[in-house]
């Protein structure tokens, strides 16, 4: 693997985001998912912590995996670190059905959050590059119920990146967040989710650590 191969991998997590949502790894914003793919070869190591604020009282930690099996095709398996887990072991999947062109935007499907019994929150997902900001629109499904869910990424400067999202219902959550490499393979992602029907807001910190897959 060549070294712009290297760069581009780490280019493409770093303002493509490896963010998450509360639980489960994927590359897209802070909490919806992306059209983007981790590259082949790649993968991605994090650590993540969400809590309350204004306590800033920690209650959910997690380790999260994502791997670029081809390039259409990526997955992780997530391990949730929390003493009350009912589930420790969390997989998830996405398959980009169609790439981006100059007309159409890059479309995939996928799924996370997957546990026992193969509940988890699966989507349809599009994303358009434009020349304001990266547009990203799509559909999930999570525990029989069906929302939508919108955002936008924008590469401040050559290494600041901010996202911005939002899905729908009254159980869910809108974000602001942004992102920062601190080397060529460590970033750090911090964000803000705000309850749409009122309660605690809270916050998600998130270190990660790519590389090529040997």
């Amino acid at each position: 693997m060549t070294s712009t191969r290297f760069s581009l991998g780490v280019a493409t997590i770093a303002f493509a985001l490896l963010a998450v949502p509360a639980v489960a790894c994927y590359s897209g914003l802070l909490l919806i998912p992306t059209a983007d793919l981790v590259p082949e070869k790649t993968y991605s190591l994090e650590y993540q912590t969400d809590g309350r604020i204004p306590h800033t009282a920690a209650d959910t930690y997690l380790i999260n995996t994502e791997f670029g099996i081809t390039d259409r095709f990526e997955a992780g398996v997530d391990y949730d670190l929390d003493k009350d887990a009912d589930t420790r072991v969390l997989f998830n999947g996405k398959l980009q059905l169609l790439p981006a062109t100059d007309i159409l935007p890059a479309v995939a499907v996928g799924g996370c959050e997957i546990g026992d019994k193969l509940n988890g929150r699966y989507y349809l997902v599009a994303t358009k590059d434009y020349s304001l900001a990266r547009a990203h629109a799509g559909v999930q499904r999570v525990d029989g119920n069906n929302s939508w869910f919108v955002g936008a990424d924008k590469a401040i400067d050559d290494k600041l990146a901010v996202q911005a999202d939002y899905t729908s219902g009254d159980e869910n959550f809108s974000s602001l967040s942004a992102s920062y490499p601190i080397t060529d393979t460590f970033s750090v992602m911090a964000g803000t989710q705000f309850p749409n029907a009122g309660g605690d807001t809270r916050f998600s910190l998130h270190f990660i650590l790519t590389g090529l897959m040997k």
